[in-house]
């Protein structure tokens, strides 16, 4: 993935480059850099001593974000790698890059605590971020600027170039200017935490980004309200996308930038991690910026054209600059002002708090499918919600018997929620196998329905069970549900008790009827289904079906004298559209013959 310094584009890198340095025949032939991603609990330093013994040379390895390495090989070990037992996934270590009361304040300062337009050229909050820190993921922050003052912590680099975490490049000191700078800032007393991931050009690779990720998780300290900025991004990465998440899962609120590129911002990382805040760019009309990225993975949007904030030219330079790596550190500094009012928020109640208080409908141009919000500062200091959803209704019921095999599984919840689907409402037989089935969610009727791929088997336990949890199923406000099942046994399939006449049957009277009789009362018996036909030639003949009377029986009824001394053949034909029990459950279907007599 790959953004620009200037903020004005972040565009994609379309093959992944080889890292600095390397030669055209390494580009080639041999070997790349790539990140390997294990799964969750792995042993990294016994999976790096592996990879080594192969002749795979390994570097940095991560292990509180997320559990991966970096490691150099050719693209044959890359793809041995993936199928390799505890390997999660194998990426290319691709490049990136950056992408009280304030009287005369900055336009994006003025336009988030308001509601509506013109500009009052004035700018308050209800708190300033105190106790918050701000970890700006970037390009390193010029701590002397005299916006800062002494709320600039040392923070950290991953590139070794010699500024540390200081900025040689100047985006993340804007950035961090427009979350908590004192002039420019939204959050004027939060701690800006550099964690600096690209150079002086502004470049770098995804393995650094997952580096700062890595090390911001390993430093936070536990319960410490906090926030974390990302105003970069670009093609997918899967490493960075677990990363960012065992960031958020650390209880860091993240904010990332949407990208530049005026596409979907689906198609990009870290954009498109779901609990992340991800942020369009607005002008100072509320009109959608013309660079702006969009689609459904956008939660917000923010002021992200002509933004003035702090600069690393000097210590009190300041500079103007677009894109959606400007809009990101509004929200980022807006999360950090709630959290300063309530530091116990999780990074999912920050997230609902900051949508459900943003402004609705007020941004023109707004691609189709993003959501029409612009951020809201100060969206209110309500007690968090703390209750967690439950299960108000659920069918089958618990240990219902007799259940059709042809029937959905379906479960209602007390509140919305978020999460539901094939990995987190799933049906297992009573030997444990989890039945392939898709899954649905109506938000309207709160209502999660899981219909099988085929019908259940007959006379069989089934459970039903739905996985709470941060990333499962959960409200708005991200309280988990509580992991619950329950089990019910399908009904018997209805069986044939008696048949007339009788299986090879001789010497038939030409004008009888054909009765079949079932174990329990039968739907869908009928001409379709009840058919006697000549067993020579097939062909069908006409008659009638109809129960007899209220018992279980079923008399077919030919339209005409059969003929003498023939074979004849029944059909009765089962399953969830045939011959089936009143709920449901399908007969297996079943066939005779009888011999007409001369008579």
């Amino acid at each position: 993935m790959s953004t620009t310094a200037s903020a004005q584009a972040l565009p994609g890198v379309p093959a992944p480059a080889a890292p600095a340095g390397t030669t055209h025949a390494e580009r080639d032939g041999a070997q790349a850099r790539y990140l390997v991603q294990f799964v969750p609990g792995a042993d990294v330093a016994a999976q790096a001593r592996e990879l080594r013994s192969r002749g795979i040379g390994v570097g940095r390895t991560f292990s509180a974000a997320v559990r991966a390495a970096v490691v150099t090989a050719t693209p044959g070990q890359a793809a041995a790698l993936e199928r390799k037992a505890g390997v999660a996934a194998v990426e290319v270590d691709a490049p990136v890059g950056i992408s009280g009361t304030q009287y005369s304040a900055p336009w994006g300062l003025d336009r988030i605590d308001q509601r509506a337009l013109p500009l009052s050229g004035t700018y308050s909050t209800p708190t300033t971020g105190a106790g918050v820190s701000a970890y700006v993921i970037d390009t390193g922050v010029l701590g002397s600027h005299t916006d800062f003052g002494t709320r600039v912590a040392p923070g950290w680099s991953a590139v070794p170039d010699g500024p540390g975490a200081g900025d040689c490049n100047g985006h993340g000191t804007h950035v961090a200017g427009t979350v908590a700078g004192a002039t420019y800032g939204v959050a004027k007393a939060a701690t800006i935490v550099p964690v600096r991931v690209l150079d002086c050009a502004g470049s770098g690779y995804t393995s650094d980004v997952v580096a700062g990720l890595d090390w911001v998780a390993a430093h936070h300290p536990a319960g410490a309200a906090a926030v974390a900025n990302l105003s970069l991004g670009g093609g997918t990465s899967t490493t960075v996308d677990a990363a960012l998440q065992g960031v958020i899962n650390d209880g860091v609120t993240a904010v990332v930038a949407a990208g530049n590129s005026a596409v979907d911002a689906c198609g990009a990382s870290p954009a498109r991690v779901p609990a992340a805040l991800t942020i369009a760019a607005s002008d100072r009309t509320d009109a959608q910026a013309y660079f702006s990225n969009y689609g459904t993975c956008v939660d917000l949007y923010a002021p992200g054209v002509a933004i003035t904030s702090a600069s690393h030219s000097s210590t009190t330079g300041s500079a103007s600059l677009s894109g959606t790596s400007m809009a990101a550190p509004h929200a980022a500094g807006a999360a950090a002002v709630l959290l300063s009012q309530n530091p116990a928020l999780t990074p999912a109640q920050v997230s609902a708090s900051l949508t459900g208080g943003s402004t609705p409908g007020v941004i023109t141009g707004a691609t189709a499918g993003t959501p029409n919000r612009l951020l809201y500062a100060a969206p209110g200091t309500a007690a968090p919600d703390a209750a967690a959803p439950t299960v108000t209704g659920r069918t089958p019921g618990t240990n219902a018997l007799s259940v059709a095999g042809s029937g959905n599984v379906t479960a209602t919840f007390s509140e919305a929620v978020q999460g539901a689907g094939t990995s987190t409402f799933v049906l297992k037989d009573a030997g444990g196998a989890v039945l392939p089935a898709a899954v649905t969610y109506n938000s309207t009727t709160r209502t999660a329905v899981l219909d099988p791929a085929s019908p259940l088997a007959a006379d069989r336990r089934y459970t039903a069970t739905l996985l709470g949890g941060p990333s499962a199923i959960r409200d708005a406000a991200g309280n988990p549900l509580a992991t619950t099942g329950w089990s019910f046994t399908t009904g018997p399939a209805p069986t044939v008790t008696g048949r007339t006449p009788a299986i090879n049957a001789v010497g038939v009277s030409r004008s009888a009827n054909v009765a079949s009789t079932f174990s329990e009362p039968v739907q869908g018996a009928g001409t379709t289904t009840f058919r006697l036909t000549n067993t020579a030639t097939g062909a069908a003949v006409s008659a009638a079906v109809a129960r007899n009377g209220t018992t279980n029986q079923w008399i077919l009824n030919p339209g005409a004298t059969l003929a003498a001394n023939t074979r004849y053949t029944v059909t009765l034909t089962g399953g969830t559209t045939g011959i089936r029990d009143l709920a449901g459950n399908p007969s297996a279907g079943s066939s005779w013959t009888f011999t007409t007599g001369s008579y």
